[in-house]
């Protein structure tokens, strides 16, 4: 039986609440709700990402596996 190498790439998406506060100008409370959420939007994603940080207690939305390579591996003996 043939053996082969097989490189696998795993793409892992993972959920992380990150909580920051804007001052928001508004006639009302309504208002300020829908202008904070597209000022949200509108931040470069970089400020939201710059503290982020994984750690093996996070929780994960999904993995994905992609093969990325395979080669047959010769049948020498390797010590």
């Amino acid at each position: 039986m043939s053996k082969y190498i097989c490189k696998i790439k795993a793409s892992i998406t993972f959920i992380k609440d990150i909580e920051d506060s804007i001052e928001i100008d508004s006639p009302d409370e309504i208002q300020a709700e829908e202008d904070a959420l597209i000022a949200a939007e509108n931040i470069d994603p970089k400020y939201w990402l710059s503290n982020l940080s994984h750690s093996l207690d996070d929780t994960y939305d999904e993995i994905n596996f992609e093969l990325i390579d395979i080669e047959e591996r010769n049948n020498e003996l390797t010590n």
